[in-house]
């Protein structure tokens, strides 16, 4: 594991793989094994429908129904960082550390944190996008402060911070700003129009805003009316951390009235908090990432209870999931990075099949059809010539070693 992130991340500094935005995703997944306790390591939690971790106090608190769903499973904990860019068109791990199931990832993502910093310098990671499982003040202030990096994270409702932040965004003097529908943004981000076109098209748009407000349609109960969100600078009344913070809030309307508000907190000056909540959803986007993992690349079929044997297939596994990404960047097909492996595997092959004759320094392309239309209308000595090569060709194939590792 520490040759992953430090060798394996020196041999891509030194081909320029790392990108100059410097966006990294923390995060932990749990990767679940059979019921065997020889598994090396690992333990027995319990979890709900979800696969998420079910406390003590939390399963006392749940319905009979969610308890039914409860089942106990046998695990370890991964801890990586993801390496991508705003745009993902790459998605790049730079380092991961697997533990027992049980073990807290907050304390082992910051050391992979140092661990990379050491090796590749500073600069190099500028952002750092967690989720609130990884709050901790002192270790937020370390990276700010010794590393320069920035921390984008949400918090919780049980910190005083939460509470003096939902106080202060109650006063009417907040600036908030309404975002745009999904649809919207996917209508800007089209090709460049005509500057008379575009001035058209944004008056167009503006009437038929108008009219939507002025007649709004029927909308179900509970959907979604509108977003807004608003920032707020200089906290510092989270007593563990010592760099003052700004407090995204991100505020939900709904159809049947209700609101729902949650809030991200930023090391560094917020200026459009929108854009803050893009760069948190990069987060959400690369979740894919892990269920593409478990589900196509064979990450949780151990076949080794030997806990160096678990952490062998993890590691390589992942240093073959990044040689493709770099492989598909380099040969201009960003867009297969977001795929699954046998989606990638289906777009790289051959769209047309040929056979190709030799003859005397000639050389013509047919297909199979083709051929054996060609083949018939030779004369017989030409046909046996063409069929004794086949014939040799077809055992040579079959001498072949095709697949060395049986499944």
């Amino acid at each position: 594991m520490r040759w992953f992130g430090e060798e394996g991340v020196r041999a891509f500094q030194r081909r320029r793989v790392l990108d100059r935005e410097g966006v990294f995703i923390g995060d932990a997944s749990y990767l679940f094994v059979p019921d065997n306790p020889r598994y090396e390591g690992s333990v027995k939690l319990r979890f709900d429908e979800h696969d998420h971790p079910v406390s003590e106090e939390h399963y006392r608190k749940m319905t009979d129904d969610q308890k039914s769903r409860c089942q106990w499973r046998r695990c370890y904990k991964m801890v990586t960082l993801l390496h991508t860019n705003p745009t993902l068109d790459f998605f790049l791990f730079v380092a991961v550390k697997v533990v027992s199931g049980n073990d807290h990832e907050c304390p082992v993502l910051y050391d992979l944190v140092k661990q990379f910093v050491e090796t590749v310098g500073k600069g190099v990671m500028k952002r750092l996008i967690l989720d609130r499982g990884f709050l901790d003040g002192k270790a937020i202030s370390l990276c700010k402060k010794q590393y320069g990096i920035d921390i984008l994270i949400p918090i919780r409702r049980n910190m005083d911070l939460y509470v003096d932040a939902m106080a202060l965004f109650q006063e009417s003097d907040v600036h908030w700003v309404e975002c745009k529908t999904s649809r919207e943004e996917a209508k800007e981000s089209m090709r460049l129009r005509p500057k008379g076109i575009a001035k058209r098209e944004k008056k167009r748009q503006e009437k038929l805003r108008q009219l939507k407000q002025q007649q709004p349609p029927p909308r179900q109960k509970g959907s979604l009316l509108k977003r807004r969100r608003a920032a707020i600078g200089e906290f510092r009344s989270w007593s563990s951390c010592t760099v003052p913070l700004t407090v995204v809030a991100n505020r939900e309307h709904y159809a049947d009235g209700h609101q729902k508000i949650w809030f991200l907190i930023d090391t560094k000056e917020v200026q459009d908090p929108s854009r803050t909540q893009q760069e948190y959803h990069l987060r959400v986007s690369t979740e894919e990432r892990y269920r593409q993992l478990k589900c196509f690349s064979d990450l949780t079929h151990f076949t080794s209870r030997a806990f160096s044997m678990v952490v062998n297939q993890v590691v390589f596994i992942m240093l073959a999931y990044n040689l493709l990404q770099l492989f598909l960047l380099k040969r201009g097909r960003k867009e297969l990075n977001q795929k699954t492996l046998p989606r990638i595997r289906q777009q790289l092959l051959p769209s047309d099949n040929h056979i190709i004759v030799y003859y005397q320094n000639y050389y013509g392309l047919f297909r199979p059809f083709e051929l054996v239309g060609f083949v018939v209308t030779l004369r017989e000595e030409a046909r046996k010539k063409i069929a004794a090569k086949c014939r040799r060709i077809g055992r040579e194939l079959n001498e072949v070693l095709r697949n060395p590792r049986p499944p």
